[in-house]
């Protein structure tokens, strides 16, 4: 049964890339489901008919004729299944109504008033309606109207009762009849679970995605941030009064990359970025984002914390620590410079396209002076977060420094945490 069951899978996935929206996925796998049924409906009859056809005995011409166009109208079944795979859905879909109307068609021509196959149209008709995708709804009602003239076609055979082969065998007759209203309904069962199945399954892949989403967009954006913009998808802008802000920096990258591959470059700023990412979590801070070779975090946002002087504190120290065994394809030591600053800052997310969660104010100024300004392989805070650490940590006074915009400046060296 597994291994049926993953036919069957391989099957209804014919033409459907995993790029492919739930929704259009499966109309397509609808499509293929369906058409794997009308085939075993196809193949089943034929091996029915034929004795019917030859009257058991020797075949005619016309009757070899009847049994080798019903072969190929069994094995036309595979026609849609063939063009969702060459990605040609909206053809599959006419393909599939089309070859099925005309089977049925033709057994009303062949048997005449004797076999009922007009109950399969009203089948079509209604996986038709299921099988066409909303933007396709114009081709959706020519397919319906299409099969209700199929439909008045074969009940009027019917009353003519002139078929190609003459049934004259009473009990054959019945259990053509019964045969094909079993037949029918039973490829309306089909029909349904099918679309029961496919359905369920699109609803599976859209409760994926969308879980995928969110966890895309909690890479992005903080998940309390994230929630408010799905609730309501306009800017989003908080005031914190209190929060401490750190930029780093990696020092002589862009002349060490001029001798790297860009894969090589890539696979080094993967390496430096990850680490500081896992400490992010370790400290539970907040990354901004990353610019080049910068890299932004901060502490006390979005959720308020009276201890982010100190986290932030914590991680400079092991972000320092970091890069001091990370070297370059060339056996080149990698250098940083870091800065912190604390104080108020604006929050929040703006714009519609590759939004982010970003910081503005003198404090996120004051952070990124406190980095371009340091020394290699130190970190320079600011003396508002110097006075929150002083006794947690340990300081060397750098002594008045000038900062562009705001003059000279006292600043301090973190070194370590105090003993």
């Amino acid at each position: 049964m597994n291994r049926l069951a993953r036919i069957l899978e391989r099957i209804a996935d014919a033409g459907v890339p995993a790029t492919m929206s739930a929704s259009e996925a499966k109309h397509v796998r609808f499509c293929n489901l369906t058409a794997l049924a009308g085939l075993s409906c196809a193949v089943v009859f034929w091996f029915l008919e034929m004795p019917v056809v030859t009257d058991w005995g020797r075949t005619n011409a016309l009757e070899a004729a009847i049994i080798s166009a019903r072969g190929v109208g069994a094995i036309l079944f595979l026609a849609p299944v063939w063009l969702n795979l060459h990605r040609h859905h909206a053809a599959a879909r006419l393909a599939s109504v089309l070859v099925a109307l005309l089977y049925v068609l033709s057994s009303t021509f062949i048997f005449g008033g004797f076999a009922p196959a007009h109950l399969f149209v009203i089948v079509i008709a209604a996986a038709s309606m299921a099988m066409f995708p909303e933007e396709e709804r114009g081709r959706m009602w020519l397919v319906v109207g299409a099969s209700l003239l199929v439909f008045g076609v074969m009940m009027w055979l019917r009353e003519r009762n002139d078929p190609l082969v003459p049934v004259m065998r009473h009990d054959v007759r019945v259990a053509m009849e019964v045969l094909i209203s079993f037949g029918a309904l039973i490829l309306a069962l089909v029909v349904t679970l099918v679309l029961r199945t496919t359905a369920r399954r699109a609803e599976l892949q859209a409760i994926h995605e969308h879980e995928r989403a969110d966890r895309l967009l909690l890479n992005i954006l903080p998940e309390q941030i994230a929630r408010r913009l799905k609730d309501d998808p306009q800017s989003i802008a908080d005031g914190f009064h209190d929060v401490t802000v750190l930029f780093a920096d990696l020092v002589g990258f862009t002349p060490m990359s001029e001798k790297m591959s860009p894969a090589e470059i890539l696979q080094l700023m993967d390496e430096v970025f990850t680490r500081f990412d896992a400490l992010v979590d370790r400290f539970g801070l907040e990354k901004i984002k990353t610019v080049g070779d910068a890299y932004m975090l901060a502490g006390g946002l979005p959720n308020p914390t009276e201890s982010h002087a100190e986290d932030v504190a914590g991680m400079a120290l092991a972000m320092l620590n970091e890069v001091r065994g990370i070297h370059g394809p060339d056996g080149t030591p990698l250098n940083i410079r870091i800065g912190i600053a604390t104080g108020p800052v604006v929050a929040g997310v703006i714009g519609r396209k590759k939004f982010l969660y970003d910081l503005w104010g003198d404090t996120v100024n004051t952070a990124s002076r406190m980095e371009s300004s340091c020394e290699i392989n130190s970190i320079q805070v600011t003396e508002t977060t110097w006075r929150r650490l002083c006794g947690k940590f340990d300081f060397r006074e750098r002594g008045e420094i000038e900062i562009k915009g705001k003059g000279r400046v006292t600043t301090w060296f973190l070194e370590g945490r105090a003993a």
